[in-house]
């Protein structure tokens, strides 16, 4: 059994095979699919293969996304605590491999030092030595996050001039503020409110057409 069993769509062998290569010349003990014959049951011998691998390496792709089987071992590998993902094309990661790490391979040309192929190698090698290497990636807040932020601001805002009124009708309450005054503070304040309630409606608005992108 090998150390590391490796994941991709069926166009992007030749890039794998690359890899594949790298791998081996560093030492690592692999299997893939080219290691099936006609007559194995597929899904019963990847699933011993992914079972008594270390660390599952999936080379995401447009095609390796549609695919089931890339899938299912990538889903088994995660489950395991055991997946290092790659992607060679920009492709988008579906759920949830996209909130996960991922190295970028579009740059690599097969060399076997600096990035991404350190970072990569550091990987692998940690969780074959157990090592707790794979982390969540943190993401930078986006167009969508920023959204919300806005609007969360304007939301306080809107709530500040709700307690300046409040405050206004304690003053006129108790002497301290003529009712002319109140009522001229009043109207200000409403439309202020008005205003800052339909911008962050708009806000809101955007940002929830921007995530069904």
């Amino acid at each position: 059994m090998a150390d590391v069993f490796l994941s991709y769509g069926r166009s992007t062998r030749p890039r794998v095979e690359q890899i594949s290569g790298a791998m081996e010349a560093s030492g690592y003990s692999l299997w893939w699919d080219k290691a099936l014959n006609a007559s194995d049951d597929y899904a019963m011998v990847i699933e011993e293969q992914i079972d008594a691998a270390r660390c599952v390496v999936v080379a995401w792709s447009a095609q390796a996304r549609q695919s089931l089987w890339v899938r299912a071992e990538a889903n088994e590998a995660l489950d395991a605590g055991k997946l290092v993902q790659i992607n060679l094309d920009a492709c988008r990661l579906p759920l949830p491999f996209t909130m996960l790490h991922f190295l970028d391979f579009r740059p690599w040309r097969g060399e076997r030092e600096g990035s991404p192929w350190s970072e990569f190698d550091g990987r692998v090698g940690g969780m074959l030595r157990g090592e707790a290497v794979y982390q969540a990636a943190m993401p930078e807040p986006g167009p969508a996050l920023q959204g919300f932020g806005k609007a969360a601001l304007l939301g306080w805002a809107a709530i500040a001039l709700a307690a300046t009124v409040a405050l206004a009708v304690a003053m006129v309450a108790t002497g301290r503020l003529a009712p002319a005054t109140f009522s001229a503070l009043t109207l200000f304040a409403l439309a202020a409110a008005a205003i800052l309630m339909a911008l962050a409606a708009f806000v809101l608005i955007r940002v929830s057409l921007a995530s069904r992108r």
